[in-house]
């Protein structure tokens, strides 16, 4: 997927990450990463991301489990509550889920 998201970076981040990426270009001025060492970090954040394959990604939800996550939606989406917000709680109900059960 592609997005085109806008982002504000403060002057601190933009030196942070020009201390962590000397070899990327920097600004005349402030010694700040640049536009497009900018998106080269965050690239690789996200690459290193999906280079750890989480747990959840393959394993497949139980028949109760779908139906408990089906009106959990439908509860939230009534709630009001954003598409990140579902996910978020949604995986968070999962982690608690796997917790309980590695103690039994």
């Amino acid at each position: 997927m592609r997005l085109r998201p806008t982002l504000v970076v403060s002057d601190a981040a933009r030196r942070m990450i020009a201390r962590m990426y000397p070899e990327h270009e920097r600004t005349a001025r402030g010694h700040m990463a640049t536009r497009a060492a900018v998106i080269s970090y965050i690239q690789s954040r996200l690459d290193a991301m999906s280079a750890l394959n989480p747990w959840w990604d393959d394993e497949p939800l139980r028949p109760d489990e779908t139906a408990d996550a089906s009106a959990a939606i439908q509860y939230l989406r009534h709630a009001n509550k954003t598409d990140a917000e579902i996910r978020a709680w949604l995986l968070l109900q999962r982690a608690r889920y796997d917790i309980r059960s590695m103690g039994k």
